[in-house]
């Protein structure tokens, strides 16, 4: 019901517009660090009311932690951890109660309940119950963090309907050793950045310059760019006093015509232009980023944020289209055009898993994801690797060769299981997020009072388009998956 996991259990409870909703975890390791910080970062990509086309209801969402932490750590008792709510407007919801939303659970939670259901804010049935997802996945991300994984490379994914090319990306150095030198280079550098960098970069991350995407310190031909946006294949430098050095400019020629001849291109700026002209600096970029074509091929097309090139399993989830467009902008305006919701695909990948993961028949890597991926609210349909595209091609086409003694394959058509269990390779699946029920759209619902049927038009505070904030979600409930699958393989030590 509403418990999950074997060894890594939760469970969770609450109503939107009750005291508090929450989630309890037991099976965590003793002796792990934990602190509100720790949250931080996962629950602020949760939040409505920060980004276009989300819910304006803000909640503080600072989690309580009521058992299992002690000193800063987990004690390995039960951990609960509880989120208030603060910013409830329950009057919106007695005015329709009498006409269940077409599309939500209004209708089945009063056939189930026989009307004892709490239905403010759509109660247990709401989104804003992820929130304890969000938490619980914040646990199990510090556990896989902590597995020693074997190497998993970056494998040409097929693209949704697409027969993907059998090349490595070519923003991706293929020399493992280099890339272990350049990902902790690069680790050390966002870790330090200089005050220039630090301010272009809360310009960058969110998508504040013409909605494209850049990633900080990415490793790009054996380089490490401050900056560059894979989808324009551009790169911008941000410099210091010593590029101006005989031998530093020197070298930076040279590498900005090695980039260019690999169809970058390279702007740089100082940091006294960043610092002072920010403004020029990033009108600068816009107008570099209108004037480079292209787009990201399957292989190129990877989560949000910043690829995590530290040891251990990390788990990363993006928004691949909204309502059909890949440009997320202009799917979301048409429903701002429409006046309605809308809905996206959002896909995930985890690195770095071990081979051998997942219990057949019925606990496999796949069916545990897809039991545990329609708890998410809104949430319509999984497909793994190629999903749906592979009942058009031959099987010689989706048959991945294997290509070494650790089972890692040329391409990735599998997705990262095979037989249910995990084959060493990236694990990547997709989900489709239905449009959000709640519409200001006029629909007709039946009146459960009168029995008429009638015209509704639903009011309140709602998402747009619920796709927007589910990246985070998906990344929680599969990192649930995974830590409860290593702690079944033993992998995970009962004390940290």
């Amino acid at each position: 019901m509403n418990s999950f996991g074997r060894l890594f259990r939760i469970h969770i409870f609450g109503e939107s517009h009750g005291e508090s909703v929450g989630i309890t975890v037991d099976g965590c390791p003793a002796g792990m660090p934990l602190t509100i910080d720790d949250f931080l970062p996962d629950l602020e990509r949760r939040k409505g009311g920060t980004q276009k086309g989300t819910t304006p209801r803000q909640e503080e969402d600072l989690p309580l932690f009521m058992s299992g932490v002690f000193n800063h750590r987990t004690t390995g008792a039960p951990l609960t951890i509880l989120f208030e709510n603060k910013n409830t407007r329950s009057a919106d919801y007695e005015k329709q109660r009498a006409v269940p939303r077409p599309g939500h659970a209004d209708f089945t939670a009063r056939q189930k309940f026989g009307g004892n259901e709490d239905f403010r804010g759509s109660g247990h049935f709401s989104g804003r119950l992820t929130v304890a997802l969000v938490a619980a996945g914040v646990i199990a991300k510090k556990i896989l963090a902590l597995v020693e994984s074997p190497t998993s490379p970056l494998t040409p994914l097929q693209g949704r309907g697409e027969l993907s090319p059998l090349a490595t990306p070519d923003y991706v150095t293929a020399d493992a050793v280099q890339w272990k030198t350049l990902s902790d280079s690069a680790k050390y550098n966002r870790a330090y950045p200089t005050e220039a960098e630090e301010k272009l970069w809360n310009e960058l991350r969110n998508r504040k310059v013409d909605g494209f995407k850049f990633r900080r310190q990415q490793p790009v031909e054996d380089f490490i760019p401050d900056f560059v946006c894979i989808e324009r294949k551009l790169i911008v430098e941000v410099d210091g006093g010593y590029h101006q050095e005989k031998e530093q400019a020197e070298y930076d020629r040279q590498r900005d015509a090695l980039l260019t001849s690999k169809g970058y291109r390279v702007i740089r700026f100082t940091n006294e232009q960043v610092l002072k002209d920010t403004a020029d600096v990033l009108k600068s970029i816009s107008t570099a980023l209108a004037t480079r074509a292209g787009s990201p091929s399957p292989q190129e097309r990877e989560p949000e944020g910043e690829v995590n090139t530290d040891s251990g399993i990390t788990v990363r989830s993006a928004i691949l289209e909204i309502g059909g467009e890949s440009d997320l902008e202009a799917g979301l305006q048409k429903a701002i055009d429409a006046k309605d919701s809308i809905g996206g695909i959002v896909e995930c990948r985890a690195q770095g898993l071990p081979a051998g993961l997942g219990e057949p028949f019925f606990d496999s890597v796949e069916s545990l994801l897809a039991h545990i991926v329609f708890a998410i609210p809104a949430v319509r349909g999984i497909e793994f690797g190629t999903g749906f595209a592979a009942a058009k091609m031959f099987g010689a086409q989706h048959n991945d060769p294997i290509n070494d003694m650790q089972g890692h394959t040329v391409t990735n058509h599998a997705g990262g299981v095979v037989g249910g269990i995990s084959n060493g390779n990236e694990l990547v699946f997709r989900i489709a997020v239905k449009p959000t029920s709640s519409t200001a759209k006029e629909q007709t619902t039946l009146n459960w009072e009168t029995g008429n049927i009638e015209t509704l038009s639903v009011k309140g505070r709602h998402d747009l388009c619920i796709a927007l904030r589910v990246p985070v979600v998906l990344e929680a409930v599969t990192a649930i998956v995974l830590a409860d699958l290593l702690m079944l393989e033993q992998k995970i030590p009962r004390i940290l």
